[in-house]
């Protein structure tokens, strides 16, 4: 995935998060309701640190599992998870079945 549609994937999570759910959905099958959303960020590794990527990211939170996924490669913490560089999920949607992004194969 490149940068450009990184971005855009943060942008829709922002920006079509209006108070209502959104339905995310990763590869390794977990399917969540998100209900809340902290808003796109800078991650905390400062450089010169070995661990720095440099990115955004965005967080959501009050999630509702609606499928486990098959592996623990998502990983959730006090009722949120962080979407980054290392979390990228495969759909995006509306509660109704909107679809909002979907990543590019």
């Amino acid at each position: 995935m490149n940068e450009q549609e990184y971005m855009k994937m943060l942008y829709v999570i922002d920006d079509y998060y209006e108070g209502n759910p959104i339905i995310i959905q990763w590869r390794n099958g977990l399917k969540v309701k998100c209900k809340s959303i902290t808003g796109m960020y800078e991650t905390d590794t400062e450089p010169g640190d070995e661990d720095y990527i440099g990115e955004y990211a965005a967080a959501v939170g009050d999630v509702e599992i609606l499928k486990k996924g098959q592996d623990d490669s998502v990983l959730i913490y006090n009722d949120c998870i962080e979407i980054s560089l290392k979390c990228i999920p495969q759909k995006i949607s509306l509660d109704d079945g909107t679809v909002l992004w979907e990543r590019e194969k």
